[in-house]
């Protein structure tokens, strides 16, 4: 295998083609956004599978670099009374869960794969595929790009799962958007090691404060599909505090505080399985492939499994169609399990007071015993030979 395009220059996308140059194979990013368009929204964490993955490839210390420990979620409800403490599994500390900026993260994934020599194309929105042995790219600005497979990154709305299989099954919508925001100095006295999660009387929310004293907070807000689309900061704000009006939540303060270039809101879906995962020298990654509740905190994590065990298996596998069936082996139950743990039934509901009641309750029990070391202790053998178990 000579060339591999990777559509998508998102996080997936990234990650792939730098997973695809650690197993010495080239790599071609096309995205369709302009430069700089991507890292939107305030922050995202990496969890330890996910740093696992990236230590197979040499490249853990772009996040570590950048980041800080995360290791639990302290639960209160919306008076503000602790409900549990969750603590999430990890190797050892330094290998936990690190919270980080998604625009850093974006950024030195940028600068990574170009210097392990991926070319970045950007304006690049594919709209078509030929097959003939090798694979042609067809551009939405008139342009073609040949290889000999290509993998789909281009996210929730995923042009290359429509090309592979046109009855492929859409994403969701979950029946909320989640707003974000960032602001230095609005929770001085909070730990800063740790999420706090809220549940309040209409809606869930969270924060973190970074060592530097930057609080990176977010809301699940129970609403239409393109409710906030088009909201201005002012109304979001406004939407914002009617939900937790009422409540004792520290993370509100946050909100406050936060300036209008900082706020934003967008939909959130949930894909729970895609039938066909490759055909004619094309295949997928991250949220093309599945998209889980962002209560999982798997997103970003399970798109970079997915890179680095897709250019293992391309590694050792020389026939191409027998890689990408191995490549479905080794991750389509993982994957569905993921989203299947963050599964909500869909469209928005509020509790009343028996349900919050309940569910408050649930959720201390729920602290108690985890059972989740399955999700955040998976390891990848980078060194293992994958041809052995095709």
């Amino acid at each position: 295998m000579s060339r591999v395009l990777v559509v998508g220059g998102g996080i997936a996308g990234l990650t792939t083609a730098i997973a695809l140059r650690h197993a010495g194979l080239e790599a071609t990013v096309s995205e369709a956004h302009p430069i700089g368009a991507d890292g939107k929204g305030a922050f995202l964490t990496i969890m330890a599978n996910g740093l696992d993955a990236l230590r197979a490839i040499e490249a853990e210390h772009l996040v570590l670099d950048r980041s800080f420990t995360s290791n639990e979620v302290r639960m209160r409800n919306g008076h503000d009374r602790r409900l549990g403490v969750l603590s999430i599994p990890s190797p050892d500390p330094e290998h936990g869960p690190r919270t980080i900026r998604r625009a850093d993260l974006y950024r030195v994934l940028v600068e990574e794969a170009r210097r392990r020599g991926v070319e970045i194309q950007h304006g690049k929105r594919l709209v078509g595929t030929r097959y003939h042995g090798s694979v042609t790219a067809f551009f939405g600005d008139g342009t073609r790009l040949g290889g000999d497979l290509l993998i789909g990154a281009d996210g929730v709305r995923s042009t290359t799962r429509t090309l592979i299989d046109p009855n492929a099954p859409q994403p969701a919508y979950t029946g909320w958007n989640i707003a974000m925001g960032a602001v230095r100095d609005a929770l001085t006295d909070n730990h800063r090691d740790c999420y706090y999660m809220y549940f309040g009387r209409r809606a869930t929310c969270g924060h973190i404060t970074s060592p530097d004293g930057e609080t990176w907070w977010f809301v699940n807000v129970p609403c239409g599909e393109r409710d906030l689309a088009d909201a201005s900061p002012a109304q979001l704000r406004q939407r914002l505090g009617d939900l937790f009006a009422g409540d004792r939540i520290g993370t509100v303060q946050a909100i406050r505080a936060t300036a209008d270039e900082n706020l934003t809101a967008t939909a959130c879906y949930q894909l729970p399985t895609v039938p066909t995962w490759s055909r004619a020298g094309m295949t997928l990654v991250g949220d093309a492939l599945h998209v889980a509740s962002p209560s999982t905190t798997q997103g970003a994590s399970m798109a970079i499994e997915d890179a680095v065990t897709l250019a293992q298996c391309l590694r050792d596998v020389p026939d191409t169609t027998a890689a990408l069936q191995l490549y479905e082996r080794l991750r389509r139950e993982r994957v569905e399990r993921v989203v299947r743990s963050g599964f909500r039934k869909l469209g928005p509901r509020v509790p009343g007071p028996v349900q919050r009641l309940l569910r408050d309750r649930a959720v201390t029990r729920r602290t108690r015993h985890p059972d989740i070391d399955w999700l955040h202790l998976h390891h990848i053998d980078w060194d293992s030979d994958l041809s052995a178990t095709g």
